[in-house]
């Protein structure tokens, strides 16, 4: 017979889990699959001008502990992409959708400077700063450009998710955590992205494979065909 009670052995069982550090550990459990959804905004753009209807609103980004799909879809769905990382092979296929034209490029580490031409040197200066973004607590960084023109970018990142050198192909490699409120630049856009959910749960590995119906061409031929297009939401 429990002798004081029920609700008291429970109080007891909490009061041991706090002191051995069990509930702790749940608490900082990090996600190790799941879907991170960004809103994006582009803030030298005129929200009222002409292309504001043609820009993308979001992307997702679905997860494992070692690969990324990153998709999105803009002009009301005319242009799409889909970025398959696999960060342990160090490798990204780079599938783009345009109208009857599918390609796809499978771009190693020394393919990306194909697509950073211009991509100035920069340091990374780590903060004491936190926020909490789509319910998980991050950490600031700022990336300070070694160019004059180039303004400084804030960079929040958090390590409660599960995903190894999330950064390895872009500008940000050396951040250690999963970045949930950045900006970057690719052909001349600025482009800001905010986390707005994190749904964890199971993802269907077949997500990560190279998609069928797409023609494989070099990533320099990439490279000319996202110039051209993204081109056109410049003007």
């Amino acid at each position: 017979m429990d002798l004081f009670g029920r609700p008291y052995s429970v109080m007891l069982l909490a009061v041991a889990l706090l002191g051995n550090g069990c509930s702790r550990n749940l608490l900082e459990e990090r996600v190790a699959e799941g879907v991170i959804e960004y809103a994006l905004t582009f803030p030298d753009y005129d929200p009222n001008g002409l292309m504001a209807g043609m820009l993308p609103e979001k992307t997702t980004v679905t997860f494992t502990q070692d690969k990324q799909l990153a998709e999105l879809s803009a002009g009301m769905g005319v242009f799409r992409t889909a970025i398959v990382t696999d960060n342990s092979q160090k490798r990204m296929d780079y599938h783009l959708s345009l109208l009857s034209k599918k390609l796809v490029s499978r771009l190693q580490p020394r393919d990306m400077l194909t697509f950073n031409k211009e991509k100035p040197a920069l340091t990374i200066l780590y903060t004491n700063e936190v926020d909490t973004i789509a319910g998980y607590p991050c950490k600031k960084a700022v990336a300070v450009f070694g160019g004059i023109d180039k303004p400084e970018i804030e960079l929040y990142y958090t390590d409660r998710i599960r995903i190894d050198d999330p950064n390895w192909y872009g500008p940000f490699q050396e951040v250690p955590g999963v970045l949930l409120r950045y900006e970057m630049v690719q052909y001349g856009m600025r482009m800001r992205l905010d986390a707005v959910a994190v749904t964890p749960g199971k993802v269907d590995a077949a997500r990560f494979a190279q998609k069928d119906g797409y023609q494989e061409v070099p990533p320099a031929v990439l490279d000319h065909e996202l110039q051209e297009v993204l081109g056109t939401f410049s003007l």
